[in-house]
């Protein structure tokens, strides 16, 4: 048995923080090499347009250390290994720092998460399933989670595959009862679609924290004629899971 969770968008809002972390990126752009914060943007859009187009479909699309070493090329016409290691370093340092400024924004609503996630792996095992490389996800985990949570996770980079190949979901499920498990994701093509495949009770989240004040419930939808979960939050999507478990009938 087990709970398969999606990390970006899912358990935090990676989407804003990203958007964060280029807006800083840009105000430094000078002290990281740059004539300005025009050029930055200018040239980062430029070369993750080209990655995405040479590398369609393919997870290493997304790693920003290719956008970086091509900026190194359009800047100085050859790789400058310092600048590259630079620009990654500073990336992921905002990135981290945008993680805990979320967290801090939304402590309530986390702790409340983290409340959950503690009552679940006492009766299932957690696994953290997600179409990234595992550096890049190690080094959110180790500020998004603190060490009492027990969770096991399997990348796209290490699977061979992308979610929802059958391949990554093999290798999350581990030989668990796809009858008796869960998958939580913000993707009804790489979570939900993989997962209802499996036979998984699926949940599609609209978004990690919820803002809104009144009340939401999940509610029942389809895709390609299998059932599937539409839950507001995270916060409602563990809290069903948890009840299911329980044996208590919402």
């Amino acid at each position: 048995m087990a709970v398969l969770l999606d990390l970006d968008n899912t358990v935090f809002d990676s989407s804003g923080i990203y958007e964060f972390t280029i807006r800083g990126l840009e105000k430094k752009a000078k002290d990281l090499g740059f004539s300005s914060s025009k050029e930055f943007k200018k040239t980062y859009d430029q070369v993750r347009a080209e990655v995405k187009k040479e590398l369609p479909g393919n997870p290493v699309n997304r790693l920003r250390i290719l956008y970086f070493k091509k900026m190194s090329e359009v800047l100085f016409g050859a790789v400058d290994p310092s600048f590259v290691l630079k620009l990654d370093s500073a990336y992921f340092g905002f990135f981290l720092q945008g993680i805990k400024d979320w967290k801090k924004k939304y402590s309530s609503e986390f702790k409340r998460i983290l409340s959950l996630l503690k009552e679940l792996q006492e009766v299932q095992d957690l696994v953290l399933i997600t179409n990234e490389s595992l550096r890049t996800q190690v080094l959110k985990l180790s500020v998004l989670f603190p060490k009492d949570i027990k969770y096991r996770l399997v990348t796209s980079e290490e699977s061979g595959a992308e979610k929802p190949s059958p391949l990554i979901f093999n290798k999350a499920l581990a030989g668990a009862d796809p009858k008796k498990s869960y998958i939580i994701g913000d993707s009804l093509e790489d979570d939900i679609k993989g997962g209802i495949s499996f036979g998984l009770e699926s949940f599609h989240l609209q978004t990690p924290i919820s803002s809104k004040k009144q009340k939401s419930f999940l509610e029942k939808k389809t895709l390609g004629g299998k059932e599937y979960w539409e839950s507001p939050d995270l916060i409602s999507a563990l809290n069903y899971i948890l009840s299911l478990e329980k044996g208590i009938v919402l």
